[in-house]
């Protein structure tokens, strides 16, 4: 579909109950710009940073199984990340340099550095760039700490 990046994905919660649930996006944006994302994170919600509750994290082209496997299951892996660590995760997963961020908010000069280092470069987009959006979470949840399934 001309003008959409659609992939499958995953909505992170941070905090003492962090979660992740699989999703799939199929978002609408310039055209020019929906082709060249692969690797996105997209946060409807926050003002800042600083108040980052939840996000969407999508592969653009993937399906929820691939992305279960290559991305979701190294974070919960992982335990615990920052912003960095996740923005790096995706687009080395993704095999993209780029990971495209879909905000209110900029990522700190911390952030951006840890990013930078790794190799993977964020391009930063207002979240008004995407123009109409449909997300679509599985049940399926799973806390960072241990693998939990809720119905």
């Amino acid at each position: 579909m001309d003008g959409y990046f659609i992939g499958a994905g995953a909505i992170l919660t941070a905090g003492d109950a962090a979660t992740v649930s699989g999703a799939t996006l199929h978002a609408r944006t310039d055209p020019h710009l929906a082709a060249q994302v692969t690797a996105a994170l997209i946060d409807f919600e926050s003002p800042s940073p600083q108040e980052l509750t939840r996000i969407v994290v999508v592969a653009a082209g993937w399906n929820a199984s691939r992305f279960g496997r290559e991305v979701t299951a190294p974070l919960l892996a992982r335990r615990e990340c920052s912003l960095g660590d996740l923005l790096v995760e995706l687009g080395n997963a993704v095999g993209s340099r780029e990971v495209h961020v879909f905000a209110r908010w900029l990522p700190d000069a911390a952030t951006s550095e840890t990013v930078r280092r790794a190799g993977v470069r964020i391009v930063s987009h207002p979240i008004e760039s995407i123009l109409q959006a449909a997300l679509v979470s599985g049940q399926a949840v799973r806390r960072w700490g241990a693998s939990l399934s809720a119905a």
